[in-house]
This record gives C-alpha cells, sequence and structure tokens, in this order.
C-alpha cells in the first residue's frame, strides 16, 4: 500500500486493510464511518469549483460509485485517496460543464508563468536584486485574536477562490485538510515536483493577499 495512514481512526479496524475488508463484505458500520470521516471535507473541497449544492450532489454520487466499485479496489492506495480521486473526476466534469475551470490536464501549466514574488519586491535599494526592499510582515508577532478574526478568514476563502484550480486543490488538501504531499500527488495524479511548484505559487499568492489586507489595517 502506497501510504499507511489510517483513513478511519477507529479501533474496530486496526489496519487500512482491516478497513478495507470490512468495506468489501458489505460492513455498513464500515461504511458510516468512512462517510463520517471523509463526507465533509469532501463537500469542502468540491465547493472550491461549484456550488455548496451541487457540491453535495458530487460528493453523494462520488459515496454511489463507492458503494459500487469497492469491489474492485485494490488498496494500492488509502481508501481515503481513492475515494477523493472518484469524487475529484466527478467535481471536475460538473466543473468543466459550468465553465468554471479548465481541465485537469492542463494542471500546473501557465500560458505566461508568474514569478512567485513581485520583482520590485525583491529589489533592495541598497543590497541590489534578489533582496527584500521591505522586510514582509511577522504574522507571528500579531494578536493571535486578530489572525484567527472571522474577517481574516473571509480574506483567505476569497483569496483562496481566486487562485488557479490546481493551486486551489493542493493547498487545501495540503494546507487545510491535513494531507501529506504524497497522498496530494496519489490523489491528484500528478508529480511530485509539480505539487510542490503548485503548493509554492499557492501559498505565496495567498500571502501576498492576506499581507495586502493586514498591512492596510
Amino acid at each position: 500500500m502506497a501510504t499507511s495512514a489510517r483513513t478511519v481512526a477507529d479501533d474496530r479496524w486496526a489496519t487500512e486493510a482491516d478497513l478495507i475488508a470490512a468495506l468489501k463484505a458489505g460492513d455498513s458500520q464500515a461504511f458510516c464511518a468512512l462517510v463520517d470521516a471523509l463526507h465533509a471535507p469532501l463537500v469542502r473541497l468540491a465547493s472550491l469549483y461549484v456550488s455548496r449544492a451541487t457540491a453535495e450532489d458530487a460528493v453523494q454520487d462520488g459515496w454511489v460509485s463507492v458503494v459500487r466499485s469497492i469491489d474492485k479496489f485494490e488498496g494500492r492506495a488509502s481508501v481515503r485517496t481513492w475515494v477523493f480521486r472518484i469524487v475529484l473526476n466527478r467535481v471536475h466534469t460538473l466543473a468543466r460543464k459550468e465553465a468554471r475551470m479548465a481541465p485537469f490536464a492542463t494542471a500546473g501549466s501557465e500560458s505566461e508563468p508568474r514569478p512567485s514574488v513581485e520583482p520590485h519586491r525583491l529589489a533592495h535599494p541598497v543590497l541590489g536584486a534578489h533582496y527584500w526592499a521591505d522586510v514582509p510582515v511577522r504574522w507571528d508577532l500579531l494578536p493571535e485574536e486578530e489572525l484567527i478574526s472571522a474577517e481574516v478568514r473571509s480574506v483567505v476563502a476569497d483569496a483562496l477562490q481566486r487562485l488557479p484550480g490546481a493551486q486551489r486543490e493542493v493547498v487545501s488538501m495540503r494546507d487545510l485538510e491535513g494531507w501529506s504531499s504524497e497522498e496530494t500527488c496519489e490523489a491528484l495524479g500528478i508529480s511530485a515536483v509539480n505539487q510542490r511548484v503548485l503548493l509554492h505559487r499557492g501559498r505565496t499568492a495567498l500571502r501576498a493577499l492576506l499581507e495586502e489586507f493586514l498591512n492596510d489595517r
């Protein structure tokens, strides 16, 4: 199996293999535990591309596909990764119909690659190129209540929606859902290098937007 992470943290299924066996045996408790563990993050990810109602429908369709195809699951990846791939395929199809995203086959490809940091920010008046003109804001020195305020969360959510589709997925899975780089690559079907590039660009864009907001306060 590609990852040792447990999809469902429940002692009734001590290992991922035990969970898979229970699902294939038609164990309703195992399936309910799987839904409890994954439904909310699946809807959150789907909502990056389609309306909340459409996201719910896409995830429900995904669960139907899971039930129908569990016998064919070979366990080369975690159940979580497998379920996410099923749902993502459905979401991508729906999103393309709504003309809200490009096919994911273009993930990481940009017709006009942009620098991670605007060039003028790395042009110090004395030290020259490649040095920060102004030191980035130290967010760790800001009051905690300011960083976790509803207003800041709203800014982050809006900024996330502005990212290109592939970056949104990678940042959401890595930083919001806590996936490892290996799981993210596996779920999205991308290379480790591509994942790192998408994550770096996405994080940089989010930081720039949030930094602008915090500096203006």
